[in-house]
This record gives structure tokens, sequence and C-alpha cells, in this order.
């Protein structure tokens, strides 16, 4: 096994917690300060604007991971890691960050580059093996 492998929990932390936070903020300012941990999903549903679009963001989180892992994990079968891995990771991460970023703010254009970009550095690391 090889140090691609660290990526995963702070992939994870990311998507099911960081992207987590700023929907559950949006949805107790939507809700008069309250949370309704009942029916989440109910009070998720009701968001408009930037609250709808931050719980977009994180639903996109949560699906973007698991392909993310297996890429990872297809790549840590490299008794070494190269340069082309780490910088697909690293890439993913950034994108993924700025994506959560970008749908937030509203910047749809920019949502789709860094959409695009971590699907690409997403599709390197699975075949990185081949290079």
């Amino acid at each position: 096994m090889n140090d691609l492998i660290w990526y995963l929990p702070a992939a994870y932390i990311w998507c099911y917690i960081g992207s987590k936070i700023p929907l559950s903020i949006a949805m107790v300012r939507a809700n008069n300060g309250r949370y309704d941990n009942k029916t989440p999903r109910n009070q998720q549903d009701a968001l408009t604007g930037k609250g709808s679009r931050l719980r977009a963001a994180h639903y996109n989180a949560v699906e973007s991971f698991p392909p993310f892992a297996a890429a990872v994990i297809v790549a840590s079968i490299a008794t070494q890691v190269t340069l082309l891995m780490q910088s697909c990771a690293i890439v993913w991460c950034g994108s993924r960050l700025a994506y959560q970023w970008a749908y937030a703010t509203d910047q749809g254009t920019l949502r789709t580059i860094f959409w695009a970009f971590s699907v690409a550095a997403n599709m390197g690391l699975f075949f990185s093996l081949l290079v």
C-alpha cells in the first residue's frame, strides 16, 4: 500500500462533513434558528436560493466520493506513487472544494469547470497505472 490512500479520509471528511456544515447552517437560518432533526430532508427540500444550492452541492459531494475512492484504491495497487497520481488526487480535492464554493456563490460556469476538472482528475487516477 502507498500513501495515496490517505486522500480517502480527507475526501470522506470533506464530502460528508465539510459540505454538510454549510448546508446545516442554511437549514437553521431558514427555519428561525431551528434544525429539524426529525425530518431534515423535508427541511432541506424547502430551502431556496443559496440553501438549495448548498443542498445540491452536498448531494454532489456525496455522489462524487465513491468514484474517487475507487480510483484511489485502483491507483494504490501500484507499488510506487507517481507524480501523476499525486497530482490527480490533489486536483480532485482542490476542484471539489472550488466546486462547493462556486455552487454556493451561484457561479454556474465556474462550477461546471471545477466539476470537469474533478472528473478528469478521477479518470487520471483510474488510468495512472497504464502510464
